[in-house]
């Protein structure tokens, strides 16, 4: 899949990455369909990158379609949508 992606102070960049999976029985994989940037991600982009790792995966206030759910997982089901979350 493709995800924006933190490689240094002020360098993202959009790259292709592993598609996410079920690790824990209470995960849920949801295929986003839009994505927010707001002024908190500025702080991702310089201030906070001792936080972050090459490769780390940017981005939040997202949307989407529950593509997937772990065992343990009662409140959603695939074909749900999500937001706000």
């Amino acid at each position: 899949m493709k995800a924006v992606t933190w490689h240094g102070k002020r360098d993202v960049r959009v790259d292709t990455v592993p598609d996410p999976r079920i690790e824990q029985p209470t995960d849920i994989v949801v295929g986003i369909t839009s994505s927010g940037i707001c002024g908190s991600d500025l702080h991702l982009y310089e201030v906070l990158g001792p936080f972050l790792e090459e490769g780390d995966i940017l981005g939040h206030e997202p949307m989407g379609v529950v593509e997937e759910v772990g065992p343990e997982v009662t409140a959603v089901r695939p074909g749900d949508r999500a937001t706000g979350w």
